[in-house]
């Protein structure tokens, strides 16, 4: 891994032209399977989460699932992004300013900025001196510092409506800004304002990289500029449509987008080369891109497996583009591969029957057709030299200059399938029988010559491979269990059977197809009966779990000790030193899984070339190997049905049962298989590997049965496609033992149990006394009933007495008080009169005469133990107080529980202390509402007699005042 970090620079250097004009994969995140629709931009943290700015919110993305983070947003549409500072990122609505950090793990959003200058903000931009720009829809710019706490406001144009202002940073760091058909600006520092840079209106998106602007728009326009702002010289690249956005990756290459299309663009010395862009979700089809409506292209580079995506943000949703682990050649069919060879010369020669050459040496790769040679199925080259065998007997022996040589083999037998120069440039092949067998191998010799090598020479079987490895030695292998390897002794010019006798059973039709020798002098043989590792001492077949017994067509050994198998029907295998193996099928890129025989190959760059039945591919990476996936994080703990807080260890007890989700932060991440391991966290390192990993088919699984103890929990993910397992998330679980299982528990039980006999013995002796008792109790019981009933029926004619009292004495205190109304009095008069409603033992605390005034109501009345009127208001709302409702309602209110009967009539409180209410309402004089209002402090204070009461006195107090509340 520590390799493939180092070549990231190369890899980059290498990547980057093939790119232009090459097919991605792709997915398209729309419709009703996703919260949103038009997509302004997107940004990646520092966790890796993806964040979208949306017309229908914020969202963070995991490659799965969108999550909304809208709860505390006044506004849901979301403009623009820009990473502030490792844990901050700011975006836009139209509010203001916001900010999303990582407190705790967890992303937490708060206003960034409340300054006054900003009015609707869009896009976000933060240069070199840590300054954060923002353009405004009003036309002007906005600009915070951490100088400029309220930040600066700056008008380039006349106030005027723009939807962007874009903005971008020289290598001479001067600001630009770029206002769609207003023209390009530039900061000015000595003056503290925007300068107009040209007159550059038809411009619609641009791009600053290092001294050059680039400018799109129905034309492409590069501007280079020099310190100050200066632009000092100008191209105009004529286009047949026009350009919406420009940006450019990490790797340098420029990318340009229409309304729906992506393009690459390359300045070269003939021009501009513009190449589109198409999906390819299936080596075998080409796909126009789904997006419409292109607002922004972003780059994120994924540096733990080396790779770079594409995020679109559009109209009719989110899309995401990526290169395939294997790229293919565009324009070479997709047919059998019989041959592949690098050349010296760095070539890759392709054969489909005609010879195909790749040029990998430029920064690029380009390839021609050499229809000259036509049914080749074999080809081997060394220094300046190319031999190719045809499928009639021939070899054509190909000189970088002068005359092609030939070699009729025809009488000999059929196809030359097979063949291979060693560090001498001797060149060893083998031949397809015809109507008798061919035993051994033969070698072409420098002067053209052929020298046989049959049983004479060692050899008791038919050869299907000869290579060359370690150091320098040579093998043979071929068909039969008793004579699959010989090695060549160059003394005396003969092979030596080396085959061993199999410890495990192979099949009858034993035959080795291809074979690798390594750096170390280790065989490694691709045979029908899966990969066989032979050491000069032993042969063993290789652990390849599920595909341990596959076929395998061919076989290449790495530098880094690496190898590459192709099965038969499987697809490809990468092995490492540790005997980890990752499979690699279309989802990496591959047309097919089906191999073509002996079509493994390296160019001079460590390049894997790889030969299927439907075409021939690439790897995108040099000295290729599995990209890691990431490492899970934990989405979420639920113990039993209550979700709890993913701390460093989880509680629980022997009978709880915990399910963990866990989700791993990659694009897409759909694909993904987990495993995972508990064990006890006190097991020794060596023995961790020995425990066996559990298959989950989703990301969410349980654990239970766990007795007490401290236990470790890994768990890893595997996305599909090329990846190898990741490194293990890691939990710490913590069971308690339960209760009663410890000592102290027992030894109770046993006591109890003790205390249980005896009292039933005790129990059964003395059950004949206990039933007499039994029945005297009974008489007593039904005796006491009685006594109750006659009780409960005195308190009953006692409380009616009470209340019969109550309700004269009530009568009277009004009758007495109604007596000292003088006819035709005001309503300051009668208030007044009406205070011995809270000085009299009425059970009445205070009293209220409500009426509206304007849009309040006016309260009037006097409370019990305070000598003077009170006078207070309210706003006039019946879904507030209860005197407005009842205004509004025209119907008497009793509440003897305010707190909870209240609430069926109104949202508001009040804290003044008075459990029971009673409101009536009346009429003025004048036809104007008036609600009398009685309260208690005592709970259940009132009656429906009470009620009577006071509809009595508020009739008399409608009909007796001659003057109107004001």
């Amino acid at each position: 891994m520590r390799l493939k970090l180092c070549l990231l620079v190369l890899v980059l250097f290498f990547i980057c032209p093939e790119v232009i004009g090459q097919k991605y994969k792709y997915v398209h995140f729309q419709g009703e399977a996703v919260p949103f629709q038009q997509v302004n931009q997107v940004i990646q943290d520092t966790n890796g989460y993806v964040w979208l700015a949306t017309d229908d919110g914020l969202f963070r993305f995991d490659g799965s699932s969108f999550e909304d983070f809208n709860i505390s947003l006044r506004s849901k549409t979301i403009r623009g992004f820009v990473s502030f500072d490792e844990n901050t990122i700011l975006f836009t609505n139209d509010t203001g300013i916001y900010s999303i950090k990582y407190q705790e793990g967890n992303p937490a959003i708060e206003p960034f900025s409340e300054a006054p200058g900003l009015h609707y903000p869009t896009e976000l931009f933060q240069d070199s001196r840590g300054r954060v720009w923002a353009g405004q829809m009003n036309g002007s710019v906005f600009m915070y510092s951490s100088t400029e706490a309220n930040g600066m406001r700056f008008e380039p144009v006349p106030e005027e409506k723009t939807a962007h202002i874009f903005f971008g940073e020289d290598i001479f760091n001067t600001v630009w800004a770029l206002i769609p058909k207003n023209g390009i600006f530039y900061f000015d520092e000595a003056a503290q304002k925007f300068s107009a840079a040209g007159n550059q209106y038809d411009v619609s998106h641009f791009l600053v990289a290092d001294d050059v602007l680039w400018l799109v728009g129905d034309h492409i326009k590069k501007l280079a500029v020099s310190e100050g702002g200066n632009v000092v010289g100008e191209t105009n690249f004529s286009v047949n449509r026009k350009y919406r956005r420009i940006a450019k990756n990490r790797s340098g290459t420029i990318f340009l987008a229409t309304e729906s299309d992506l393009y690459t663009f390359r300045n070269t010395e003939n021009g501009p080369s513009i190449k589109k862009i198409f999906g390819s979700n299936d080596p075998h089809r080409v796909d126009e891109l789904p997006f419409k409506t292109i607002s922004n292209l972003h780059f994120t580079f994924d540096t733990s497996n080396l790779t770079e995506a594409i995020w679109v943000s559009s109209g009719n949703g989110l899309g995401l583009l990526w290169s395939g682990f294997f790229q293919g050649l565009s324009g070479l069919a997709n047919d059998n591969i019989l041959a592949l060879c690098p050349t010296d010369g760095g070539q890759i020669l392709v054969s489909q029957g005609n010879i195909t050459r790749v040029d990998v040496t430029g920064s690029s790769i380009g390839f021609k057709k050499d229809n000259a040679l036509n049914g080749i199925t074999g080809i081997t080259s060394h220094k300046n030299i190319t031999w190719y065998g045809t499928g009639n007997g021939q070899i054509l022996q190909v000189p970088e200059q002068g005359p092609t040589k030939k070699i009729d083999l025809s009488r000999r037998g059929g196809g030359i399938f097979f063949m291979n120069a060693d560090h001498q440039g001797d060149v060893w092949l083998c031949q397809a029988p015809l109507d008798k067998p061919i035993m051994g191998a033969a070698r072409l010799n420098k002067d053209g010559t052929i020298v046989e090598y049959g049983t004479e020479k060692g050899f008791d079987s038919r050869v299907l491979v000869v290579r060359e490895g370690g150091r320098n030695e040579l093998y043979a292998a071929g068909i039969g269990t008793g004579t699959y390897l010989y090695k060549y002794d160059r003394t005396s010019d003969e092979f030596v059977n080396k085959s061993l006798v199999f410890p495990f059973e192979v099949s009858g039709n034993f035959e080795v197809h291809d074979m690798a020798v390594d750096n170390l002098g280790i065989v490694w043989l691709a045979t029908t009966d899966g990969l066989l590792k032979y050491d000069t001492e032993t042969i063993r077949r290789v652990n390849l779990g599920e595909y341990t017994l596959s076929e395998i067509r061919s076989v290449t050994s790495m530098s880094d000790g690496t190898l590459w198998l192709a099965t038969d029907t499987d697809g490809l295998i990468h092995l490492d030193a540790s005997s980890h193996y990752v499979l690699f099928d279309e989802k990496s890129g591959t047309p097919s899984k089906v191999a073509s025989y002996r079509c493994l190959a390296l160019d001079s760059d460590s390049r894997l070339w790889v030969g299927t039945a439907e075409g021939v591919v690439y790897s995108s990476q040099l000295l290729p190997g599995p990209q890691e996936t990431k490492t899970p994080v934990l989405r979420s703990v639920v113990i039993g049905e209550e979700e709890v807080s993913t701390g460093e260890e989880i509680q629980i007890t022997e009978t709880e049962v915990v399910q963990l989700a866990v989700a791993t932060i990659t694009y897409p991440s759909t694909d993904i298989g987990y495993q995972y391991k508990v064990f006890q966290s006190d097991l020794h390192s060596d023995e961790i590997d020995d425990i066996i990993w559990t298959e989950t088919e989703t990301a969410r699984f349980r654990l239970n049965g766990l007795t007490s103890g401290t236990y470790k929990v890994y768990v890893r993910g595997q996305k599909e496609g090329g990846y190898s397992w990741s490194k293990p998330l890691q939990m710490m679980v913590n069971v308690s033992e339960l209760w009663y299982h410890r000592w102290w528990a027992l030894l109770s039980f046993a006591i109890l149990g003790f205390l249980f006999f005896w009292y039933f013995v005790r129990r059964w002796f003395l059950n004949r006394i206990g039933s007499l008792n039994a029945s005297l109790l009974q008489k007593q019981n039904e005796l006491n009933i009685k006594e109750a009933e006659i009780a409960a029926q005195i308190d009953t004619i006692k409380h009616q007495r009470e209340e019969i009292k109550n309700t004269g004495t009530n009568i009277y205190l009004l009758n007495r008080l109604l007596r000292q109304f003088p006819k035709n009095a005001t309503w300051k008069t009668m208030i007044t009169a009406l205070r011995q409603l809270v000085e009299l033992p009425t059970g009445i605390d205070a009293f209220e005469i409500a009426y509206k005034r304007g849009e309040n109501i006016i309260y009037s009345g006097y409370e019990r133990g305070k000598k003077t009127i009170i006078n207070r208001q309210e706003e006039f709302n019946e879904k507030e107080n209860l005197a407005s409702c009842v205004m509004v309602t025209g119907k008497s209110l009793m509440l003897n529980d305010f707190e909870k009967e209240s609430i069926s009539y109104i949202s508001g409180r009040d804290s003044r202390g008075f459990i029971s209410r009673l409101l009536h309402p009346l009429e003025n004089s004048n036809g104007t509402p008036v609600v009398l209002c009685i309260y208690a402090r005592q709970k259940d204070a009132f009656s429906q007699r009470d009620m009577t009461l006071i509809q009595i006195l508020a009739a008399f107090l409608a009909v007796n005042a001659k003057d109107q509340l004001k």
